[in-house]
């Protein structure tokens, strides 16, 4: 890979995937899903997320290898394979395979070793590489990264006659508390997201919404002049879409080994 532009570790999972995809193909690899939507359950219940997950036919039998992408300057450390061990196990994946761009220190080359998960160095080629001026050109890849950020921005919430105001850039209305009978402290939470799945569901962007909400039994709050019983409030906020979409477009320089 040419060092012009600069990848960066979402880049780099996206080259794992098309080069998996590309020289896999002949051996009947599939890349059934990389980066941040790649995510799957545990027999623990816990959600893990996969940098590549592929799948292989042996026979009538699939088998499916999780792949970590670790695009760091310091040689990758044993705990990266405990990390996916663990993660093999909860899913029931039978293979692994990490890659690096840096490479394995000498203890995590022994550990992979003996919990059977491969270990791959894919790097930017570079001076010092042999046969750096022998270009092995691979390929051009197009990484179009499409994402949006949807956000419901909670501005305030009013309780009767009183109104508090939120900064909804840090999205402090989540941590905003009442209290029951008891004094034990009630958290909003729950109302706060099906409002803010209201707004997101609306699709009106930058446009005020206020949505009223019943609570299912009395809570208090405190005010300067004593305590107000709270049985019904109001929400206002808005929805913002953020485009984070970014495209880069790679000469890949690779050498590298497949498993």
């Amino acid at each position: 890979m040419s060092k012009t532009p600069e990848i960066n570790w979402k880049d780099y999972e996206a080259i794992t995937k098309y080069v998996y995809e590309s020289l896999g193909a002949q051996y009947g690899i599939k890349v059934l899903g990389y980066g941040n939507a790649c995510k799957l359950k545990g027999k623990s219940g816990v959600m893990h997320q996969i940098d590549v997950l592929t799948e292989q036919l042996n026979g009538t039998k699939s088998i499916c290898t999780a792949i970590e992408c670790k695009y760091c300057k310091e040689k990758a450390n044993k705990d990266i394979v405990m990390k996916l061990s663990e993660t093999m196990f909860d899913l029931g994946i039978e293979k692994g395979i990490i890659v690096c761009k840096s490479g394995f220190t000498k203890n995590t080359v022994m550990y992979a070793e003996h919990k059977g998960i491969k270990l791959v160095k894919l790097w930017e080629v570079g001076e010092s590489d042999v046969d750096y001026k022998k270009e092995i050109e691979f390929g051009t890849l197009d990484i179009r990264l499409n994402v949006t950020r949807t956000r419901a921005n909670i501005t305030s919430i009013t309780f009767g006659d009183k109104t508090i105001h939120f900064d909804p850039l840090i999205g402090a209305a989540y941590l905003f508390n009442l209290r029951d009978a008891f004094g034990r402290e009630v958290s909003l939470k729950p109302y706060l997201l099906k409002f803010a799945s209201e707004v997101t569901k609306r699709s009106e962007v930058l446009k005020n919404v206020t949505l009223d909400y019943s609570t299912d039994r009395k809570l208090f709050l405190d005010v300067e002049n004593g305590v107000l019983a709270v049985k019904k409030f109001s929400v206002t906020g808005f929805l913002t879409i953020e485009d984070l979409s970014t495209k880069n477009i790679l000469r890949l320089q690779i050498r590298c080994g497949l498993s």
